[in-house]
């Protein structure tokens, strides 16, 4: 399995060196629009052809939908995710999904987190059930209601509970996120939350293998979820 070298960075701004994995770090906090979406995928797919990287852009709306998306290094989207909860500070994008959607790459599995996604347990529970060995969040979160809780009950508590890479973005903060024992410090971070740009992280998927798995969902938290978590 290859080594992820991940890049956080502005949309469309040049990869750190090295890097074949890149998120672009959400500016506005606001998707970009349905009517910007087709012109704005088109050009994430020529900067991943040109730079020959593995891309998650920002947030986009299709079909009343906020959705994320894959794009390999040939330029093509590879897979998308649409929210599940939904997102409190884009009520225009009202419609939820249902389905959990795995991306293999020869880093390991993907799930991408979309907006809220990523403070219900249940999601990334899910997708580590499923496979999933790395998640992409992307956020937003309005001015003003940034706290540090957040991270340790998003991304931090999803990687612990689904034992599994969790890498975070919003307009607030960029944080990359790993079950305890592979965190140089134990703290659950290979690197920690700030705003200070590119982040520059590697990491391999296949560490994963040496730890426990995550139990499974009890009958209760399923039935109780199931709608949200099937097709």
């Amino acid at each position: 399995m290859t080594e992820l070298a991940l890049s956080i960075g502005e949309p469309m701004s040049s990869p750190a060196w090295g890097s074949n994995f890149v998120v672009f770090m959400p500016q506005s906090g606001v998707p970009v629009g349905e009517l910007q979406s087709k012109e704005y995928m088109r050009r994430c797919c020529k900067y991943a052809r040109h730079y020959g990287v593995w891309l998650v852009p920002e947030r986009f709306i299709l079909m009343g939908y906020q959705c994320m998306c894959l794009i390999s290094p040939e330029g093509s989207v590879t897979g998308a995710q649409k929210g599940i909860f939904g997102g409190p500070n884009y009520k225009s994008a009202g419609k939820k999904s249902t389905s959990v959607e795995l991306m293999p790459t020869e880093f390991g599995s993907v799930f991408l987190c979309v907006d809220v996604d990523i403070y219900r347990p249940e999601v990334a529970r899910m997708a580590a059930a499923t496979g999933a060995q790395i998640i992409i969040a992307s956020q937003a979160i309005a001015q003003g209601d940034y706290s540090s809780h957040m991270v340790l009950t998003g991304a931090w508590n999803a990687s612990q509970l689904a034992q599994v890479y969790v890498v975070a973005t919003c307009n607030q903060f960029n944080a990359v996120c790993a079950p305890l024992e592979l965190t140089p410090l134990f703290d659950g971070f290979l690197t920690p939350p700030g705003l200070k740009l590119p982040v520059v992280q590697k990491f391999q998927a296949e560490r994963l293998a040496a730890l426990e798995r995550p139990r499974p969902l009890t009958r209760k938290l399923y039935a109780l979820h199931r709608p949200e978590l099937t097709a």
